[in-house]
């Protein structure tokens, strides 16, 4: 998973360099459109995150015994 969504933007522009135009990244309506993917990325990563943390915790359960989960 990536988290530099601009990464995308600046492909398309090494692209359209042949034809000498350019998105600017730093546009109002980029600049909108990037903080959502980014902001649904960092939220897709986290989730991972915490998808992870919970199967982890769940491994490290069985190695106590009744007693101590008590």
């Amino acid at each position: 998973m990536s988290l530099n969504p601009v990464t995308g933007l600046n492909t398309i522009n090494n692209i359209l360099r042949a034809v000498k135009v350019r998105i600017p990244i730093e546009a109002p309506i980029i600049r909108i459109f990037t903080k959502m993917i980014l902001t649904r990325e960092l939220t897709l990563y986290f989730n991972r995150l915490r998808r992870e943390d919970e199967v982890m915790s769940f491994e490290q359960v069985e190695k106590f015994s009744e007693e101590e989960l008590n």
